[in-house]
């Protein structure tokens, strides 16, 4: 089990704010869909899964707004891996 932080951004066309977030809700509308734990952050977004799951959901939530017109789309991913697993539960703990 991983998590993975995705931050997807939309660039060449969006003129404005509101045609990015209407990009970005599509890609989260993804992740809502694939069945992984997710929890929808200010800058990104963290999903939990098996690893190949989550490379999937990265690689579809990239793709994506390629299909919704955009030219240009940049994506960053940071992973998280513990050797006997890691949940978003385990990494917020200390916090909740």
């Amino acid at each position: 089990m991983i998590i993975a932080d995705i931050a997807v951004m939309p660039l060449i066309p969006c003129r404005t704010e509101e045609d990015m977030y209407s990009v970005v809700d599509e890609v989260i509308k993804i992740i809502q869909e694939s069945g992984l734990k997710y929890e929808v952050g200010a800058m990104s977004t963290t999903v939990e899964g098996e690893f190949d799951e989550v490379m999937d959901i990265v690689k579809t939530c990239h793709k994506l707004p390629f299909e919704l017109g955009i030219d240009r789309v940049i994506t960053v991913v940071r992973i998280d891996e513990k050797r006997n697993g890691l949940t978003i539960d385990d990494k917020l703990s200390h916090y909740r």
